[in-house]
């Protein structure tokens, strides 16, 4: 069995944008969070699987805004296998439930639930990221 599967998924850019912000804060400030961004991306989109179809629903996200075809990105993320077969099981229970999301719907979702959440660790507003982020981080260590 292999150990990644490419998983495409449709990001706006500011999204894309608080998602890094996101990861990085993560780094320093929540001690769970894994070092290098797919793995952080797979360890949000567990935990949001994790809050099951009520959950996920009560949070009541915005859907990604509507853009012109050249505005948004489609990225390539390469995630667990075990990752996407339980977001795409997670998504069967939404759409039973009667929420019918995409793939990138619901991976929108959840980055948006990890960046709301990280911006409270951080005690406001993330700092934007410019440039690439790290291959390989260094993490906070906890004293």
């Amino acid at each position: 069995m292999a150990d990644s599967v490419a998983v495409g998924a449709w990001w706006d850019p500011a999204t894309w944008d608080a998602a890094r912000s996101a990861y990085v804060c993560d780094l320093d400030h929540e001690p769970g969070a894994p070092a290098g961004f797919v793995h952080w991306l797979a360890w949000v989109l567990e935990a949001h699987v994790a809050r099951g179809p009520a959950g996920r629903a009560d949070l009541g996200v915005r859907a990604a805004p509507r853009l012109g075809r050249a505005e948004g990105k489609n990225r390539k993320h390469e995630l667990p296998p075990a990752t996407l077969h339980a977001v795409d099981e997670a998504i069967v229970e939404d759409r039973a439930a009667g929420r019918l999301l995409s793939r990138s719907a619901w991976i929108h979702e959840a980055v948006v639930v990890a960046v709301t959440n990280a911006e409270r660790r951080a005690g406001g507003q993330l700092a934007p990221v410019v440039g690439r982020l790290p291959n390989r981080p260094s993490k906070a260590i906890e004293l």
